[in-house]
């Protein structure tokens, strides 16, 4: 069975301010690949949904293209972010309405994958969170 961590982080302040997002992929132990991009406008919960949603984006599609998309394949999405992870497996509700799509794609992209959630604390000296915080700001 393979193992796929998505590790994702985010970083911003205001609405009014840049941001980054940035989710590094672990196949089997193993660093995959890195993924990160800019926000123009975005607060610090907007950058760390972005960076799991392209996180899952890519593992999703890395699944489809190497034939391996199947129950047997565990998916972890990996974060410091509480909120992002309680929005993943259902736990909070999602209430902004002007980014409720952001919400359903994240949604679905957990249920296709059948994603499990777990919480790193940030800056504990995880490598791969510490490389997304890195990517992300």
């Amino acid at each position: 069975m393979e193992e796929i961590e998505v590790y994702s982080d985010g970083s911003a302040t205001t609405s009014k301010s840049a941001g980054g997002w940035a989710s590094v992929i672990v196949i089997d132990s193993i660093m995959h690949k890195e993924l990160s991009g800019h926000i123009e406008f975005a607060t610090n919960n907007d950058a760390e949904l972005i960076s799991a949603i392209r996180g899952l984006e890519y593992t999703e599609e890395y699944l489809k293209n190497s034939g391996l998309l199947s129950e047997s394949t565990n998916v972890i999405l990996i974060s410091d972010s509480q909120i992002v992870l309680n929005w993943a497996n259902g736990t909070y509700r999602f209430k902004q309405a002007d980014k409720a799509h952001l919400y359903e794609q994240l949604r679905g992209l957990v249920n296709r994958l059948n994603v499990k959630t777990q919480w790193v604390r940030g800056h504990s000296g995880n490598i791969f969170n510490e490389r997304c915080d890195k990517l992300a700001n």
